[in-house]
This record gives structure tokens, sequence and C-alpha cells, in this order.
């Protein structure tokens, strides 16, 4: 088949009727353009206050002198910079050195220390972990970067390590990035399988469902499909 051949093929797929292969595809858009990628990402400096801008730096997050970039170095992920805008419009609830109340650098880092899913990892590694300064990991474990350390000046391998994991506030607890996101519209973290609908602007279940609301032809069509 040559390229144009293959590239018209492409074009007419979308109006053809779908098939249960179509369905196995991982490369299907099961969603029919209707995803919302975007609330995956970290806020935008809108609503960024000072008070809140006071808070991520108390948790190791550097507010960067470049116009152009929010940051300098580690970015606070969603669900942190959530609880923090939700907490600092309470006063009572942030401290005099800005950090917040019953969620300390130190008490996270307890926190964080202790969880199941560190237990999981391997033992060289939870050594390190352990090991590490309070705040380089609690800011780490609230930043998109994760619990992970690149290695030390050259190239050396031995301090350096890597995990897929962060510290949710919506579950109190470390979880996997593989497996967890929070959606800035819906305010929560979610399941991988969770997704986000552009149309009623909201998470839906199910990586190759399409919204029942959105796309209730092609919602139909699954269930048949699927043999429901």
């Amino acid at each position: 088949m040559s390229d144009s051949e293959e590239e018209e093929g492409r074009r007419g797929s979308s109006s053809r009727k779908m098939t249960r292969r179509d369905w196995d595809n991982p490369f299907w858009d099961h969603h029919f353009g209707m995803q919302d990628s975007s609330t995956r990402g970290p806020y935008t400096t809108r609503g960024r206050t000072d008070a809140v801008w006071k808070t991520l730096q108390a948790y190791g997050f550097k507010k960067s002198a470049d116009k152009k970039k929010a940051f300098d170095g580690l970015i606070p992920t969603s669900c942190f910079e959530y609880f923090v805008r939700e907490n600092v419009k309470e006063m009572g609830n942030i401290l005099e050195d800005g950090q917040i109340e019953g969620n300390t650098v130190s008490e996270l880092a307890k926190r964080i220390r202790s969880s199941h899913e560190i237990g999981y990892i391997d033992d060289s590694i939870q050594e390190k972990i352990e090991k590490e300064d309070e705040m380089e990991l609690v800011t780490r474990a609230l930043s998109t970067k994760g619990i992970q350390r690149d290695h030390g000046p050259n190239d050396d391998r031995e301090s350096g390590y890597y995990t897929d994991l962060f510290y949710s506030f919506c579950r109190e607890e470390v979880e996997q990035s593989t497996g967890t996101w929070h959606c800035r519209v819906c305010k929560g973290c979610k399941d991988w399988r969770d997704w986000h609908c552009k149309g009623c602007k909201t998470c839906k279940y199910g990586a190759s469902i399409p919204c029942d609301k959105c796309n209730a032809t092609e919602y139909a069509s699954w269930r048949r499909q699927a043999g429901f």
C-alpha cells in the first residue's frame, strides 16, 4: 500500500462502521475526540496569590525570576496546589512559616516513609529514602517529578534512584503516578482508567469507553460489542 493510500484509509476510517476489532485497537480514539488531557496538568499562575506562593515556597518550591516560567526547578502537582489553594482560604489552617496545620514537612516526611507503597520497592531505594533530607523528600513527593533523585555529579549512579510515586492529598497516601492522576476540573485524584470529557466536563470511567452522555450512540455500540 502506498503512503497516499494509507493516509486515505486513515481519513476514511472515521466514517465507516466500527467493528469489534476497532474497539480492541489501543490506537483507536475510543473517546471520539472528547478527552480533555489538559485537566491532568499543573495549575497556571492564575489564582496563585501571595498566600499560595508563601505556602508553596514553605514546601521547597522556588519562584522563578524568569517571567516565561513560574517555577525554578520542580513544579507542584495539581493535587498539592489544589490542597494549598483551599487551605489558604482559611488562615487558621496556615502556620506562621507558611506550612499547613497537620501537614507540615516533618509530618509528611514521616507519612511518606511509613507508606505501604514505599514498603513495596527495592530495599536499597528504601534506605536512600529513609536517609533523605525531609524537605528534599517532601518537595519531590509533592512535585510532578515524583519521589526520585537524579544521579549525582560525575554520573554517580549510586546516589540516584527512581520511583513512580507521589503523595496524594486527596487520598492521604503515597500513590503511583502510573495508576493515579489528579483532575483539576473535578478537583480529585482519579484512577488511571478515568478520563475527563470536554463535553459534559465530568470524569468518566473506562480507558476505552465513550462518554455515555456526549456520545450516546457510540456508547450503546460499545455496550453491544462488549456483550452487555
